[in-house]
């Protein structure tokens, strides 16, 4: 289903909810939010019981802690109803209403493998609420994230990542606690393996002591809120950020020797290194930038396809098959005539 036919759905579905604005408004915002090629998927929201259900492709929560409706949705490039079910990234985006423009303006956006559930808690003793989300990674495992609003935009206060997370938030005896486990959902502190609290101080979740035989291979948060040097507009801030973090490439950028550049070179030596997170934050900077200069849907997804076949190729070659198959079969899934991806399949064949 292409973008334009999932915009008449969102527009139609728009209609049972209580929207602030006209039609027409919500038009125009859609447009400026959803990229060309899309496709909107449900929303996963958690329980306090650890069950996860759908509200839908898009709800309204009020993110700022400022009385407002802000908009949070997900979506992933466009693919053939055949490949649906196939692996594939995600991006969850949040959106601020600007009365001046009279539109729903996108303020963050995360990308990475599938979102498992989204949710939102309040703390009684902060003035916004936290946004938690788990996803899994490029390496197979989860990972936990939180944040918060602060200084005009959403900043990271919690990142965790383990081959297998289970996590409840819940009031502890330190106010609001993520408890987390490796095997199942914890049903109070005591059977959690990590524990997780709000530390206003440093503006942080910190790991507390882990229970008692507590499970190894957790990697705890250390992010602080950064803070901000300047009253420059949200979007000032954030090109200057993205440009000392992650601007890799030359400016102007030239799509395809950036793509190069990231798959012969920053692929190989940061896998081979173990800076799996480093390559996925340079990797989603790359295309959230191909986006932006509103590079093709199709394009991108062929730059997609050649960069998980350059993350199975290294992988291969470093001896890890398994770990391998499974990245060719996000490759294929945006391109299927990949011809590195089809070599590296027949390669990888029994």
């Amino acid at each position: 289903m292409k973008g334009s036919n999932i915009r008449k759905i969102f527009l139609c579905l728009g209609l049972c909810f209580p929207w602030p604005h006209t039609a027409l408004a919500q038009n125009q915002w859609m447009e400026s939010i959803l990229p060309t090629d899309d496709l909107l998927e449900n929303l996963p929201w958690l329980g306090d019981d650890g069950k996860v259900e759908s509200r839908g492709l898009f709800d309204f929560e009020d993110v700022r802690g400022a009385g407002q409706k802000d908009l949070i949705l997900i979506y992933r490039q466009s693919a053939p109803v055949s490949e649906l079910d196939k692996p594939h990234d995600q991006t969850l985006v949040v959106c601020f209403y600007d009365s001046k423009q009279n539109k729903y303006v996108k303020n963050f956006q995360d990308e990475g493998g599938t979102i498992r559930w989204v949710k939102i808690v309040k703390d009684p003793a902060e003035p916004a609420p936290f946004l938690f989300f788990q996803r899994d990674d490029l390496k197979g495992s989860q990972v936990l994230k939180g944040f918060v609003y602060s200084a005009g935009t959403l900043k990271q206060v919690l990142d965790a990542s383990a081959a297998q997370i289970y996590a409840r938030l819940a009031n502890g005896n330190k106010g609001l606690e993520i408890w987390g486990a490796s095997k199942d959902f914890p049903k109070d502190e005591g059977s959690a393996d990590h524990v997780f609290s709000w530390n206003g101080a440093q503006s942080r979740f910190a790991e507390a002591k882990p229970a008692a035989g507590g499970l190894a291979g957790w990697s705890g948060s250390s992010i602080a809120v950064p803070v901000v040097q300047t009253a420059a507009a949200p979007q000032t801030v954030a090109a200057v950020h993205h440009a000392s973090k992650n601007g890799w490439w030359d400016d102007p950028m030239d799509p395809q020797a950036a793509s190069a550049k990231l798959n012969k070179e920053l692929v190989p030596d940061l896998i081979k290194k173990g800076q799996i997170a480093t390559l996925g934050q340079k990797a989603k900077a790359f295309f959230a930038e191909l986006q932006k200069q509103k590079v093709s849907g199709k394009d991108i997804n062929g730059m997609r396809s050649g960069y998980y076949t350059a993350v199975a190729t290294t992988l291969l070659d470093m001896g890890s098959k398994k770990d391998a198959a499974y990245y060719l079969k996000i490759a294929l899934s945006f391109q299927a005539d990949n011809p590195d991806a089809v070599a590296l399949k027949a390669k990888l064949a029994p």
